[in-house]
Formats: C-alpha cells, structure tokens, sequence
C-alpha cells in the first residue's frame, strides 16, 4: 500500500505541475480540476479491494486476482530466459504442450489460456496479462500499484473521449468530464486489475484518432496510430472497440458532409456495412454474426450453471462444481483428473458447437489444466427462450440490460445499487428522446450517442446472460447514454 500511496502522489504532482507532461493540456480543465478528479478516480483502488473483500472474501479467485498472478509468473520469465519473455511480449512464443513456455508459465497461469480458440466476439485475456507483466518490473510486487496504473490508463482514455466529443458540450466540460469520470459501475471496476482499464484506454484513443482521421487534422502519425488501435480493437473487447471504429468513423463521415438527413444516411450506412460484414463472415467464417451470437450466449449461459472448467488438446470439460469428482495432480500445479463414475459435459475442438455428454467416466488417466472453478450464478437470465425470433431477443435483451433488476424486483445490496444505476439511465433516455423531439439543437450528434449505447447495450444481453456481468460490460456504453442527456441539459422547453 506504501507503494500504491508513493505512486498516487507522483501521479497527482505531474498533472498538477505541468498536465502529466502535457498529455491533459486542455483549456477548459484547469491542472488542480484534473488533479481533484484523478484523486477521485484513484479512490476506487481501495474501494474495488474492499469492496470485493466485504461481498466475496477477497480477490484472488477472481479476475482481478488472477490477472495479477499470470503477470507476475510471466515477469518471472523475464529473469528466467529473456528471450523466451521477449517471444512471449509479441505473441511469438510456442504454446504447444510439452514446449518450455507451456511448462514454465502456462502450467501455473490462471487466465493466459482462457480465449485460446480465436473466434467471433474473441476477447484476449494475453493484452492484460502482457502488459502488466512489464508494469511489474516497476510495481515493487503491488497488486495495488497495478491496480492504479490500471486506473490511470482509463483516467487517459477518458480524458481523450472528452476530447474527442468536448465541441458537442460548450460551457458544460467540467460537468462532462465529471459524468465520464465518475459513473459509479465503471468507476469501480476501472479500479481493480481488470480488462475495464485497459479497455478504455483504448476505447478513449481509438474515438479520439477516429475523429482526426475524417478531419482536417489527418496526417500520416494519426493514420499510422489509428490502424494499429484498429489491430487492438480486433482483440480486445471487440464488441465495444470494433464496433465503436465502424460506428463513429460513419458518424464523422457524415457529420462532417453537407448531407441533408443526416441520421437517415447513417442507419443506412450502418445497415449496409453490417449486411457487408455478416456476408464476409459466412464466406470466411462459414457462420453468420447471428449465429455467433447464439453460440456466445450458450457458452456464456455454460459458464452461469456452474462447475469445474477444464481444458485438454482434445476438448473442453465442464464438471459439476464438487471438488470431490477431481483429484489434483501431484507434479503439475493447476491440473486435474476426472475420477471414475464422474458424468460431464464437453465440447471437442474439431466442432465445438455440438455439446457432448459422458455419464460415468472411465478415462483416469488424461490430465486436464484448469480453467475455471464457478459456484452456479445466481443472477442468470434467458433472453433467447428457445426463440430465433431476433426482434423478440432484442426486446429481452434491452429489457434486461436497462431495466432489469429495478427496485421492486432487487435482490440484495448490488442489485439496489444497480437498479439506481438502471434508473439514472432510464432517465437519460428519457431526456434524450424529449430533447430529440422539443429541441431545435442539432439532433444528430444525440441521436448517435444515444444509438451507440443502445446497440451495445442489446449485443451485451443477447451475450451475456447474466446480470451481474451485464452491469460490468455495459459500463463503457453507459457513459453514451448519460451524455446523450448531458447535450440537452439544462434546459428542455421547446425553442420558440
């Protein structure tokens, strides 16, 4: 923690001294409004520690815990065999089983091998671990010093989504800058060594190199920088990052053009790439981004029934969750084997989509790696119910992901605090689309930002069927629904 409070105060000194070496210059934000801010964001450091501590008795078994033990087994790799590091930072090291990486780091990672099978929706766990397998050299063994470098980096990337939208919010920067900053579920999960921080560091960059690639402020550095968070986006949170490329280069596109109908040309736009890009996926994929879709949320939904996740060359395994129907192998930390009588279900990797079952184990000698160990979730949700029809799924899906869990239906603390969250939300809409309707205000950049959380907002109930999960994955396309708001704000009465 000594480390943690050392590291907070020299970030606090270069932003207040001269905006972290420039990188926060801005002329609406003074240095000491930045500074107030960041010692906000960085609160939530100790408050995602304690508070996982209180609710789940700490965060080892968790993502955040987990994280920062892969970085940790990969910087020891560094000391070890530098060269083997060196493969591993650009994704060139051999991952095949009996190979020195597989036996040095794999073996005794958690998360490393989780997402292996690059498919649709592919979310790389490897750019978390990678990167802070370098922050570890100057982390003095802190997992609360990863934690704030984590945090930092989503201060950044919210700073250059401020940016990158401040010409739509005239006079009210210090308040949007707030709302970005400080929307509690992003909030909170920004500060743990999560994907989250990472995510809107890039998620910040790639708006703001968007934005200068359809303007006149393009050259050859801003193009260089937005193909390679376009590579990013392709690994890291696609769903938010790849999309957020094609949404706003169309928004930009057109907001930039003399074009009468703006929003008209834009959901056209948008429609025509996405037939595009769902024919490019039957030709090289041999499966529509439906379909994708459908076999994301049945994985997810695997996951929510519980159980002990193991992995092998072959296939992947789901155990009923009772450590009594594995037993540990000696001589390889982090794998199991499957007792006799023990029934499963898995999936082989020659045609993962066809679920199979095994009713009484009879092979006690294969040895599986351990993905994952998962209590049945108690917060599931079906959006599909046995239904193709999309209209419906999109329905269920907005419905769970805005309005669901709400007050009278909340079970437990989280779920009070997410049906705050949820009406806080609810009312942006609402303040967006009477905007829309009473305002003689340029309704295109509203109607945009409102769209892109929506949209987002359906893909994440229609993937992920889980609540809880829900409220951390939606989090960045929040901030899109409150700043809908935030461009009508303060006054809705209609212009005469």
């Amino acid at each position: 923690m000594i480390a943690f409070i050392i590291y907070a105060i020299v970030f606090c000194f270069f932003i207040f001294y001269n905006g972290f070496f420039g990188l926060f210059n801005d002329k609406s934000l003074s240095k000491p409004t930045l500074t107030f801010v960041f010692i906000l964001k960085a609160a939530a450091v100790p408050a995602f520690f304690l508070f996982f501590k209180y609710m789940y008795g700490g965060i080892d078994n968790l993502d955040a815990g987990k994280f920062y033990h892969d970085s940790v087994i990969l910087n020891d790799l560094a000391y070890k065999n530098v060269g083997e590091y060196m493969k591993m930072l650009f994704g060139l090291q051999d991952d095949s089983e009996g190979s020195y990486f597989f036996k040095t780091c794999i073996d005794t990672t958690h998360n490393w091998s989780n997402g292996q099978v690059k498919d649709f929706f592919y979310n790389d766990n490897r750019v978390v671990i990678r990167i802070h397998s370098l922050l570890h050299f100057i982390a003095f063994k802190s997992y609360f010093v990863h934690a704030l470098f984590s945090c930092f980096l989503s201060f950044t990337g919210l700073f250059f989504i401020y940016r990158t939208f401040k010409q739509f919010f005239e006079n009210k920067e210090i308040l949007f800058f707030l709302v970005l900053a400080l929307f509690p579920t992003l909030w909170l999960y920004t500060g743990g060594l999560l994907k989250e921080g990472i995510t809107i560091f890039f998620f910040g960059l790639t708006l703001f190199y968007t934005r200068k690639l359809f303007s006149s402020q393009r050259n050859l550095r801003s193009t260089v920088f937005f193909l390679f968070l376009f590579f990013i986006s392709l690994l890291l949170k696609p769903y938010i990052l790849f999309f957020s490329v094609i949404f706003f280069s169309l928004f930009w596109m057109i907001y930039n053009s003399t074009f009468l109908f703006k929003a008209l040309i834009f959901f056209t736009a948008l429609v025509i790439f996405s037939v595009a890009l769902n024919y490019g996926a039957i030709l090289i994929k041999k499966k529509t981004l439906i379909s994708a879709g459908f076999k994301r949320e049945m994985e997810f939904k695997d996951l929510s029934t519980g159980g002990i996740f193991l992995l092998d060359s072959v296939k992947f395994v789901r155990v009923p969750y009772d450590t009594t129907f594995v037993e540990r192998v000696v001589e390889k930390p982090n794998y199991f084997r499957i007792k006799p009588g023990v029934s499963y279900t898995y999936w082989e990797h020659s045609h993962q989509q066809d679920t199979l079952f095994c009713k009484s184990n009879t092979d006690a000698i294969t040895t599986y790696s351990l993905v994952y160990k998962l209590p049945k979730a108690g917060s599931s949700i079906d959006v599909v119910q046995g239904s193709h029809n999309l209209f419906l799924i999109s329905a269920r899906s907005l419905y769970y992901t805005l309005f669901h869990p709400f007050f009278f239906n909340a079970k437990g603390i989280m779920q009070l605090f997410a049906s705050t969250e949820n009406l806080l939300l609810i009312l942006s809409v609402l303040i967006t689309i009477i905007g829309i309707v009473l305002q003689k205000k340029d309704r295109f950049p509203a109607i945009i930002f409102l769209a892109f959380g929506l949209i987002v907002f359906i893909i994440i109930g229609f993937t992920t069927p889980n609540s809880g999960a829900i409220m951390r994955y939606r989090s960045p396309a929040a901030l899109f629904l409150i700043i809908s708001a935030l461009y009508y704000y303060p006054g809705l009465r209609k212009s005469k």
